[in-house]
């Protein structure tokens, strides 16, 4: 039996999306190549027919989910509402608690510090591409300002969803995410 012209390109698309999940959740050295394939449904063999090693996946799967952050960035403005809207979802108790669904940046940044180069590059690609979206934000401000801004403001919210994910604590860990959010808007 023939598979139809496109079965390669959409099962390589499914190990990139299950691995961009199963990465964010347990991290590039938390998760395997047998148990990303196992559940994407196929073999381990197969995965040498898509990938030439799990630091060429772990690229992809960067790339892949800094482009889905930046669709959710547009999809966020677009649908009316604005950078106090995204700061409020980014902050919120379900993207804390949803880490496989959530922005790369926060679960997979001190992954990437110790990746090869194409892995780093990736990231700052879809960095940059976040970055500059988020900047057109500001469009009466100097776009060195605005790019400034947009830097700082990625800079924070992640760095209190991080922290917010670190904790036992829940009062704590919602205290942070409000920290968060009040630091954040006072940027805007």
């Amino acid at each position: 039996m023939r598979y139809a012209k496109d079965h390669k390109e959409k099962t390589r698309q499914r190990i990139i999306e299950v691995a961009a999940q199963n990465f964010r959740e347990r991290g590039f050295e938390g998760e395997g190549i047998a148990s990303v394939m196992q559940s994407a449904g196929l073999t381990n063999g197969a995965f040498f027919n898509h990938f030439t090693s799990k630091e060429d996946l772990a690229r992809e799967v960067v790339a892949y989910a800094m482009a889905e952050r930046l669709d959710f960035l547009n999809e966020r403005i677009a649908s009316g509402g604005n950078t106090q809207a995204y700061i409020e979802s980014y902050l919120s108790t379900r993207h804390r608690d949803n880490p496989q669904q959530g922005c790369p940046i926060a679960t997979l940044v001190a992954d990437v510090s110790r990746r090869s180069e194409p892995v780093r590059e990736a990231f700052a690609e879809g960095m940059d591409s976040l970055v500059s979206r988020l900047a057109e934000e500001w469009p009466a401000l100097p776009a060195d300002e605005a790019r400034g801004k947009a830097i700082a403001l990625y800079a924070l919210i992640n760095g209190a969803l991080q922290m917010a994910r670190a904790t036992k604590d829940n009062a704590l860990s919602e205290e942070i995410l409000g920290a968060g959010k009040k630091a954040a808007l006072a940027l805007l």
